[in-house]
């Protein structure tokens, strides 16, 4: 029997750990998947957001070895993507390539033989295997399954240069960064730096998370010690992975603004930035966010994702909104 059309079997597990196998034997399985299902990103979660929750993975197997997974956190008998969506942009299910519609077949069922009720997944974009097969899947073995379109993400495809990225802009943008640029260049010495090494991290995310919390009170209320934990191991974990690029813009010796990203070799994500306000005039948390782009252009990235929300200044850097929606799949309707 073909790898199509070959049977699915799941098991269900209640810690990370399996997953982190896959992760290193088969990495294929996350290619172009989101970055927040993956076991590093989980991983981090688990051990300080998610310490007191309680999960249920659902490992799908076929014949030619695992086709993926499915993780869960439980509220009673609801089903959750593992993770939490204030600090995770959108899920998915992890499933191999061509066997979409047989591991959803079989998840389905697992889950109500495990005693979920419902699946309450969100955020998922419109290319996810949520909305792709599990929604037309849902609804043809007779669940009741409801979309709700809750939020957006903005992106962009990427130039395979700076100054391809800059004619992607429309004339006005493109003269607007452009004389920023200037602006910046003529008030000193401007250096773009990437801490690369273990050994810099503590004492650059200090400097982060001050430029961070510096001049927004809505980000200074965000980072509760509990966040910021969360945050640091993070950046670790992912570190260790070569998933994380976090950058300053220095002028004239001094940080003034900095970028959170994460990278996995074709897309970069802007998960979270700051600046100093002293240097507001200039436009550096702008600037900085342009130093990531042209950096993730000149490496040969082929996206950039602002992730989550519709702040003006993401259009006029040329992202595009993409709709995010919540499922709900009642697992007992059938």
């Amino acid at each position: 029997m073909g790898r199509e059309g070959s049977e699915v079997s799941v098991k269900i597990a209640e810690a990370l750990h399996p997953l982190w196998s896959l992760w290193h034997k088969e990495r294929y399985l996350f290619a172009r998947r989101p970055l927040f299902v993956t076991p590093p990103w989980l991983d981090a979660w688990k051990r300080t957001l998610g310490q007191n929750e309680s999960l249920c993975l659902l490992m799908a197997y076929g014949a030619f070895g695992a086709d993926g997974y499915l993780a869960l956190k439980l509220c009673d008998t609801e089903g959750l993507f593992a993770g939490d969506p204030e600090v995770c942009d959108y899920f998915d299910v992890v499933i191999r390539p061509g066997r979409e519609e047989a591991v959803w077949r079989a998840m389905l069922q697992s889950a109500g033989q495990a005693g979920l009720k419902t699946l309450n997944l969100f955020p998922v974009r419109p290319t996810s295997t949520v909305m792709t097969h599990g929604v037309p899947l849902g609804r043809a073995l007779g669940y009741a399954v409801s979309v709700e379109s809750i939020d957006v993400t903005v992106e962009m495809p990427l130039a395979p240069s700076w100054e391809g990225y800059l004619q992607s802009l429309n004339g006005k943008q493109r003269h607007e960064v452009r004389r920023k640029m200037r602006r910046l260049e003529e008030a000193g010495q401007v250096d773009y730096r990437v801490v690369s090494t273990p050994s810099e991290l503590e004492q650059a995310l200090e400097v982060f998370f001050h430029l961070f919390q510096s001049n927004r009170d809505d980000k200074a209320r965000f980072l509760t010690p509990a966040i910021r934990t969360y945050m640091e191991t993070l950046c670790h974990t992912m570190g260790r992975e070569g998933l994380l690029r976090l950058s300053f813009l220095h002028l004239n010796g001094s940080p003034a603004a900095s970028a959170l990203c994460f990278d996995d070799g074709e897309t970069v994500y802007l998960y979270n930035n700051g600046y100093d306000a002293a240097f507001a005039p200039l436009s550096v948390g702008l600037m900085q966010t342009l130093f990531t782009i042209k950096d993730a252009a000149e490496r040969g990235r082929t996206r950039y994702e602002f992730l989550r929300g519709d702040e003006t200044y993401k259009f006029r850097l040329g992202g595009q909104e993409v709709p995010l929606y919540r499922v709900h799949i009642s697992l007992d309707a059938a």
